[in-house]
């Protein structure tokens, strides 16, 4: 009895509310919240400047991976062909009833020509009818202009709009102009990106209003969460504006961080908002000090909960930069940044904003609402007789639970990793009908060549070492997945009959200009360039890859040569191969980081292995139903989805890191609310069946508002965003249903006390959280 009364009077950090850092804060925001938000007007105002960059920077689909044999090969380029312009893409011209030798179809060519050439951002345009072999299509209506640009990514996007323009402009009836190639491609798929978050914005807000209106019952205290997850999103792309003066952030950031931004700063302001009426109802008298301690109270309890949980989020996206990719690193920075902007926002300007309003919160009630507002009484809820039909039957709910969502995680043990670069997402933007056109007149692969980059170190290439080069690339040419082959020794067969190092030094004397981009300027290094005849993110040509890359070895063995291959398809086998690499490694950290986290903030040496343990369920029952769904095909039709055959290669990533931190974000949430209960009783029973109870309905309405707005990007026409807005909504409601409202209770019911059990040597070594 003496223990719990001391429990009751000192709350669950072992200290009174009062003396903590956060409850002091908070009831001096609230008593100053004019202060507090004027501060905050001044970083919105600076958000939405450096907002602009952000989303004016971001850049197109980048899967390079860092040490790996494509980027060996492209920095080899980098340093060897300083000279070589950044990027060749293409101007695309066909029609449907002229060949490219009838004069109407040459004269579009020769005025394309003759204007990519005065165009000051063009290094070189180069006629289709100096190669037709290579530039013309058999059939005829088809011809490629090559365009060679130099610049950074963010460049070469800029300028694919005026090019493209430049295209339409040539265009005429019996002809269609189109630009395209990665840059172009890349521009499109951001332009789609913003259509895409345009449109699940519109799709997402008014469903997650609706269901805050149901959730609060009362038209202000549900505007609120809506407004602070808009200042979220806002404040992240203010922040990362700042950081793309230094690095690059791929098209994909910018809908995860509003993706996340948005969910999250519903979720945290609900819950707290949810716990501040309940302690506004606590309250002897509705003045200054009473509403300011109770927003001090408020904060202390669920915002700190609010506060571990937003640490759990960034520690599990964290595990994300075991992965050696530039483009995981951006998203991982970009999510985390918008989690971290919430986090701020819940303990600074919301404090704020619920003492100024204080019981205006309730004000514009809805009708059917106005009695369980004046009168709460969540014991006698739906929630809470359902909660206790759970606790009396522990045994049996625990086990259809878990064999229900072990059964859902099956599919996994079949999850396929692949490739979609979203050219299907952008097939109606000119840039996506060139790559159509080009695509179906030649080999898809001609615009993603693979590059194979082979070097003598230091020293000129020599006659065997030209034998192996010539050797290699007839090998490959030979292979029936390649359509064309360039490399030095088979332009010097061609033109001079024989590519010996007397062939070689005559014809970089003759045609050094020519050559620029094949042989190095002091003759060590070569590049051979295989165009393979499927497109680059498919089965065929990632086949090729890793053939070439064997035959590369055999071929260059004992010669003194070293062999990379790299371009679009070998980064694309490398950030594949990556993800399986990676995957065991992200899983095993963020469990590991999980668990302390969960030790240190709930004194436990259980309750840690029981959260990893359902969120492993929550995360392999999503996972496998996107295979199911996504992979497979089963009900795609029913949900408005494509078969794809294959999970988007970094999604499980992404999805893994994503799903654990938010599955704990509810965890700890109620969690708290159980351990306030414990330490105040000392009845676990109690303290579950309450705990439950008083977080059942808010984590409910949370759940609802995350699956509507992560359903929402279902409708994009990304397949990346498709498949993260499917497997993010189905986790969220497995979690927030079968995880939160049955297995959760029935496990904890059945471990009575053991939930708590922590040995005394850990809990004196162990530092203490929540210090309020």
């Amino acid at each position: 009895m003496t223990e719990t009364l001391r429990r009751t009077r000192r709350g669950g950090a072992g200290r009174p509310l009062e003396e903590g850092r956060l409850y002091r804060w908070a009831v001096w925001a609230a008593l100053n919240p004019v202060k507090v938000m004027l501060v905050w007007l001044l970083l919105l105002a600076a958000a939405v400047f450096s907002a602009g960059y952000f989303t004016s920077h971001l850049t197109g689909n980048t899967n390079s991976v860092i040490g790996s044999d494509s980027e060996k090969a492209n920095q080899l380029i980098a340093d060897k062909f300083p000279d070589t312009p950044s990027e060749t893409d293409f101007v695309v011209l066909h029609s449907a009833a002229l060949t490219a030798q009838d004069p109407a179809f040459r004269a579009v060519v020769d005025a394309a020509v003759d204007r990519y050439r005065q165009d000051s951002d063009v290094v070189t345009a180069t006629s289709p009818y100096d190669a037709p072999d290579r530039l013309i299509a058999p059939a005829g209506r088809t011809a490629l202009i090559p365009i060679t640009l130099d610049g950074d990514d963010k460049k070469l996007q800029e300028r694919a709009a005026p090019l493209g323009e430049l295209a339409e402009q040539l265009g005429t009836d019996q002809v269609e102009v189109y630009f395209t190639g990665a840059s172009p491609l890349a521009a499109a798929a951001v332009e789609q990106g913003n259509e895409d978050l345009s449109m699940a914005e519109t799709i997402g807000f008014p469903a997650a209003a609706i269901v805050l209106l149901l959730a609060f019952g009362s038209l202000v205290a549900a505007a609120i969460p809506l407004v602070l997850g808009i200042v979220a999103v806002l404040g992240a792309f203010g922040a990362l504006g700042i950081a793309a003066h230094f690095t690059s952030f791929d098209v994909f950031v910018q809908t995860a961080v509003s993706m996340v931004g948005i969910a999250l700063g519903i979720d945290y302001t609900l819950f707290i908002v949810t716990r501040f009426r309940e302690e506004l109802a606590k309250a002897v008298d509705n003045g200054r000090q009473e509403r300011a301690r109770a927003v001090g109270r408020t904060v202390a309890t669920a915002g700190q909960a609010v506060l571990f949980s937003g640490v759990t989020v960034v520690v599990s996206l964290a595990g994300l930069w075991l992965v050696r990719s530039a483009k995981v690193y951006s998203m991982a920075v970009g999510m985390s940044t918008a989690v971290l902007v919430m986090m701020l926002i819940a303990v600074t300007l919301l404090p704020a904003l619920l003492g100024l309003l204080g019981g205006r919160i309730n004000r514009l009630a809805l009708p059917w609402a106005r009695r369980s507002l004046a009168h709460p009484d969540p014991e006698h809820s739906v929630w809470g007789k359902a909660i206790a039909v759970v606790m009396r039957r522990p045994v049996l709910i625990a086990a259809l639970g878990t064999v229900l969502l072990g059964a859902l995680s099956i599919p996994v043990f079949h999850l396929r990793y692949g490739v979609d670069l979203g050219a299907g997402a952008v097939a109606e933007s000119p840039a996506g009908k060139g790559y159509t056109v080009v695509s179906e007149a030649f080999a898809p692969g001609v615009l993603t060549p693979i590059t194979v980059v082979v070097s003598a170190e230091g020293r000129k290439l020599n006659d065997p070492q030209l034998d192996a080069v010539a050797r290699f690339s007839d090998q490959a040419a030979g292979n029936r997945e390649v359509a064309d082959v360039v490399s030095i020794t088979r332009v010097l067969d061609a033109q001079a009959q024989g590519h010996t190092t007397a062939h070689l030094d005559a014809a970089v004397r003759t045609a050094g200009a020519a050559l620029a981009g094949v042989v190095s300027e002091d003759a060590d290094t070569t590049v051979i360039t295989i165009r393979p005849r499927h497109g680059a993110d498919t089965d065929e040509t990632a086949d090729l890859v890793r053939e070439l890359r064997t035959q590369a070895e055999g071929a260059f063995a004992g010669t003194g040569l070293s062999a990379h291959v790299g371009g679009g398809p070998a980064e694309i086998v490398d950030i594949t191969d990556e993800s399986s690499r990676a995957m065991p490694l992200v899983i095993g950290a963020v469990l590991a980081a999980s668990w302390v986290l969960l030790l240190i903030a709930f004194r436990s040496l259980v309750l840690p292995f029981e959260a990893i343990f359902m969120n492993l369920l929550t995360s392999g029952a999503a996972f496998g139903m996107a295979v199911l769904v996504f992979q497979e095909g089963h009900a795609a039709g029913l949900l408005g989805v494509e078969r794809t055959g294959f999970i988007q290669v970094i999604l499980p990533l992404f999805a893994f890191a994503l799903v654990f931190g938010l599955s704990m974000d509810y965890q700890v949430f109620m969690l708290s609310r159980m351990r306030e209960e414990w330490e105040r009783t000392g009845d676990n029973r109690a303290a579950v069946q309450l705990g439950l109870t008083r977080t059942a309905k808010v984590i409910s309405a949370a759940a609802a508002i995350m699956v509507v707005v992560f359903a929402s990007f279902m409708f994009t026409r990304i397949l990346e965003i498709k498949q993260m807005g499917f497997m993010l909504a189905l986790a969220v409601l497995i979690d927030a249903t079968i995880v939160r409202l049955l297995l959760v209770p029935s496990l904890m019911r059945l471990l009575g006390r053991g939930n708590w059990w922590l040995p005394g040597w850990l809990g004196r070594v162990l530092p203490r959280a929540g210090q309020h």
